[in-house]
């Protein structure tokens, strides 16, 4: 016997959402307020590397968008060169890059692609000395754009390379306002828990200490949390244990926040 499923259908929790705007939303006025956010972000464009860009490109729809993707979630996980290498070849001989739309991007993408294939082992024979050395200079290279790619994302590896980088993109926009987050994936057991509630606390520490106490909450620096970070177990079969032992660490971070 199955246990019924104890999520309501997508479908139906979105119908009766819209069917609750009906009437109560003005969209004439809506669509004014974001018509200038929309056309200033037409009008500044990003550089040529960035990952909108390149996504253009390669949309995550498609094959070419999805080797791409893999890659840049998986290679700097990898601890040893040959698996590298054997990732990269893998990931970059399952699309066709070049049928990629005529663009300067797509051609440059397309020829460097198809240059790093040459250097890329073959899956059917073992590569000899200098297809292993220019296949290690591929991945070098893979890596090292994965990273720039990376630091839209991740401002750095600790909160205070993180808050050194926001300083200085805050420099060149005086707008900009930023939501810390720690690195990883959700807790596996107590001890990461155990070491995440640290990690947040001593992020809070660390923003609170540079933050203008003067000015609103929306003018500082702010720091999200993943509550699977914090609980090994947060799951909806877990719901009583969660409840139990989850909430006492979010307050905990809730008055740190607050102090």
């Amino acid at each position: 016997m199955r246990l019924p499923n104890s999520y309501r259908p997508e479908s139906d929790v979105v119908s009766h959402r819209l069917a609750a705007l009906t009437g109560a939303l003005d969209w004439h006025a809506a669509a004014a307020v974001a018509a200038p956010w929309v056309q200033q972000v037409r009008r500044h464009p990003p550089p040529f590397w960035a990952m909108e860009s390149l996504l253009r490109e390669y949309p995550i729809s498609s094959v070419e968008g999805l080797a791409l993707m893999r890659l840049a979630e998986a290679l700097l996980r990898v601890p040893d060169a040959e698996t590298a290498i054997a990732l990269t070849a893998d990931q970059l001989g399952r699309a066709d890059f070049d049928g990629a739309a005529d663009s300067a991007l797509a051609r440059l993408s397309s020829s460097a692609i198809a240059l790093s294939k040459k250097f890329l082992p073959e899956a059917d024979h073992a590569p000899g000395l200098m297809a292993k050395l220019g296949a290690r200079t591929v991945v070098a290279a893979t890596l090292r754009a994965v990273q720039l790619l990376g630091r839209q994302f991740v401002l750095g590896q600790t909160i205070q390379e993180a808050m050194r980088e926001a300083k200085s993109a805050r420099g060149k926009q005086g707008q900009l306002r930023f939501s810390y987050d720690m690195l990883g994936e959700g807790a596996r057991t107590s001890a990461d828990a155990g070491r995440y509630l640290q990690s947040y606390l001593d992020a809070i520490d660390a923003i609170a200490a540079s933050a203008d106490r003067s000015a609103a909450p929306s003018r500082n620096d702010g720091i999200s949390i993943k509550l699977s970070a914090l609980h090994p177990r947060y799951e909806d079969a877990q719901r009583e244990r969660v409840l139990r032992e989850l909430v006492p660490a979010v307050w905990q971070l809730c008055e740190r926040a607050a102090d």
